[in-house]
């Protein structure tokens, strides 16, 4: 019974959205016969800051290489906002970036409809739209036709993808493993394409600088816990682990969790602020930038560890919960690194990692190059050309 009021209440829920969506289309086609706006492509972020850095660059190259269709960037977000303006800021383009006011706009929690709706009523006619979170699907349901184009925010490492992926006009897709890892879930892709992966693009447009964190030269090491609480070292043991590299004195210790960990649980991440020698970086800093200067990372299920890759130095895996790992398909990343149970082995495994950094160096190398196509080539470059190929010069 519990399922069947269920979904009657999906049902009518979706009828509802739909209704609005006819009103909502018809007042914005009348209102752009009295203010027109040309044919434009879209780029769309929202409170999820941590994607930011997955397309940007793809508009910035698809605002140079073409002037017949406007790219518009907008956001949803004060903390979106205040990474794009600075990028933007700072490389050549010719973005258009607009930023969408709205109540919630400073805060960290928003409904993605309202994201959806907020940047539904800016467009008209758009000639392509690029989003990079799985539950921007939802722009269909409010009847916007356009050539949809899904980047993805991040290698699949937890068996997590949508059937809906299929449902888009354009994957942009960083590797070959990306597509067997999407198909081994929702079946036969047929609309992606391969172009690398624009984040690393980063270091074209960046030195390495840095950022002067600490104020000596000890080693540093990065602890980026995911957000999942089923399956995050974060949660049992994550403040333990911080207060024990602190305690020892012989490192300096980026806390850096994934985005939506400081956002649900910021009670627990502020506990770090204080430990001695720990750097926290909450939000906002998600760029590459501290990973470049990192000497060896810890890391449990986020995707990042593939981004950290990139640097080929060493990684250690937490497995708080000592969980049968070579049992499970969750932790494809695990083989390329020491995998430790406790905070003792813990200490221990980081001073022999530090010391041999080059011992699980060819697997690190072989997981690099089944994640990234075309490493030495410009990612979002590629990327645009095959958009403004598919969408029409």
């Amino acid at each position: 019974m519990q399922g069947e009021h269920s979904t009657i209440h999906r049902t009518i829920k979706k009828l509802c959205i739909c209704c609005a969506a006819v009103i909502l289309t018809g007042i914005i086609e009348i209102y752009r016969k009295v203010r027109p706006v040309p044919e434009s492509v879209y780029f769309c972020y929202n409170q999820s800051i941590h994607h930011i850095y997955h397309s940007l660059y793809i508009a910035v190259e698809l605002s140079n290489i073409q002037n017949k269709y406007p790219v518009i960037v907008f956001s949803t977000s004060k903390e979106a906002s205040h990474i794009i303006e600075a990028e933007l800021s700072s490389i050549p383009n010719n973005v258009k970036f607009v930023k969408i006011y709205h109540p919630g706009y400073s805060r960290i929690n928003f409904s993605i409809n309202w994201f959806v709706f907020l940047c539904r009523i800016r467009m008209h006619k758009p000639k392509a739209v690029i989003v990079t979170d799985y539950y921007d699907n939802v722009f269909r349901q409010l009847l916007l036709k356009s050539f949809w184009i899904f980047v993805n925010h991040g290698q699949e490492n937890r068996e997590y993808a949508h059937p809906h992926l299929k449902d888009y006009d354009l994957m942009c897709v960083p590797g070959q493993r990306q597509v067997e890892r999407l198909e081994s879930r929702i079946g036969p892709l047929h609309n992606y394409v391969v172009t690398g992966y624009p984040k690393f693009d980063y270091f074209r447009y960046h030195a390495i600088e840095d950022p002067g964190l600490f104020k000596d030269s000890k080693p540093v090491i990065m602890y980026n816990p995911h957000f999942d609480v089923a399956q995050s070292s974060f949660y049992d043991k994550g403040l333990e682990l911080l207060k024990a590299l602190s305690a020892c004195g012989k490192y300096n210790i980026i806390f850096m969790p994934h985005p939506d960990l400081s956002r649900t649980a910021p009670h627990l991440v502020k506990e770090a602020l204080n430990m001695y020698n720990v750097a926290s970086v909450i939000r906002q800093k998600i760029n590459l930038e501290y990973m470049a200067v990192t000497d060896l990372y810890i890391a449990d299920v986020s995707s990042s560890i593939y981004e950290w890759l990139y640097f080929d130095r060493p990684a250690v895996f937490f497995n708080s919960r000592q969980v049968d790992w070579k049992a499970q398909n969750l932790y494809p990343a695990w083989t390329v690194g020491a995998v430790v149970d406790d905070i003792p082995e813990m200490l221990e495994v980081i001073d022999h990692s530090l010391l041999f950094p080059g011992e699980f160096q060819d697997l690190r190398r072989e997981m690099f190059m089944n994640c990234f196509y075309y490493q030495e080539e410009h990612a979002s470059k590629n990327a645009a050309d095959i958009i403004l190929d598919k969408t029409g010069k």
